[in-house]
């Protein structure tokens, strides 16, 4: 009787921790399902991609180059506050001074506001050039367990700062679109005129077409880069006078000349109603449009 009683309860036992066991299993399945349905759910189509990130419909493309270059988002709220402070200015000295104060409104606000995108350009620049050379060490380091260099470029990336992060985010959208890594890096230099993102390109494209020790080429590309960018830091800092006083020739013309379209807008009247005085007028913004272009390829090289 007794020992029945005992095998019994051991079946009993057994039976409970079957069923324990079962229900732990369950639940770490449904736990894994959500899991697993979170993460798609924050996953992006790789069919509902464009072609081409880089390219937004009725906007001219060296706007978005220069939109998405900045850090800009480009959304309605962009367009909106760009209208604002466009129009308001402008819609302001139109009612109380009137047309050609209008017109000068409008360039000041213009001048402001390229003023403002090519300052975040260049600060966004040199904080990619500055986390670059780290970028690919960490490239290196997995390249160096034996993963391809897609997969290393990709799971590197997830230790990227800002703003390199988001900039080479785009070329791992670009390959969910269809393009190679190289074919991407390539417009990313592009938009945001950095060469080297060339210089990884043409390595990833002879890593993918030929094969050989990638790695060691962005290692060493990477302590290039580091040599470079302390050399062209000392460069900048004994160019910065020259530099400065290149941005204030561009932008002291035009500011000027907005600034007395809204302020006085008949003291260039007489010279605008002027066949004459016209004619000066165009030759003499033809000649800052071409010491501009020259001045700003000059400020490029250094």
């Amino acid at each position: 009787m007794t020992f029945g009683l005992i095998a019994a309860a051991l079946v009993f036992i057994s039976l409970a921790l079957l069923l324990l066991g079962r229900g732990a299993e369950e639940q770490n399945r449904k736990l894994a399902e959500s899991r697993l349905d979170v993460a798609l759910s924050k996953s992006r189509d790789p069919l509902a991609l464009e072609k081409d990130p880089l390219r937004k419909k009725y906007i001219p493309q060296w706007i978005t180059d220069s939109l998405i270059s900045a850090g800009l988002s480009i959304d309605r709220a962009l367009g909106i506050r760009v209208a604002m402070i466009t129009l308001i200015p402008a819609l302001a000295a139109f009612v109380f001074r009137g047309a050609a104060s209008a017109v000068g409104a409008l360039i000041l606000a213009i001048l402001g506001i390229a003023a403002y995108v090519l300052y975040r350009q260049r600060k966004r620049r040199l904080q990619m050039l500055s986390q670059l050379p780290n970028f690919l060490d960490g490239v290196v380091r997995v390249s160096a367990v034996g993963y391809s260099l897609t997969v290393s470029f990709n799971t590197a990336l997830e230790n990227a700062e800002y703003p390199l992060k988001e900039a080479l985010g785009l070329a791992v959208q670009m390959q969910y679109a269809g393009l190679e890594l190289d074919q991407a890096m390539h417009r990313l230099s592009r938009v945001y005129g950095l060469t080297e993102f060339k210089l990884i390109a043409s390595v990833v494209a002879l890593a993918l077409n030929y094969g050989g020790k990638s790695d060691i080429l962005l290692g060493r590309l990477a302590q290039y880069l580091r040599d470079r960018e302390q050399h062209h830091q000392e460069m900048l800092a004994m160019s910065s006078e020259a530099r400065m006083s290149a941005v204030f020739m561009c932008c002291l013309t035009p500011a000027l000349a907005g600034i007395i379209l809204t302020l006085n807008p008949a003291y260039l009247g007489t010279m605008w109603n002027d066949d004459t005085g016209r004619m000066l007028l165009f030759v003499a913004g033809l000649l800052q449009i071409a010491g501009a272009a020259i001045i700003y390829r000059m400020v490029k090289s250094i």
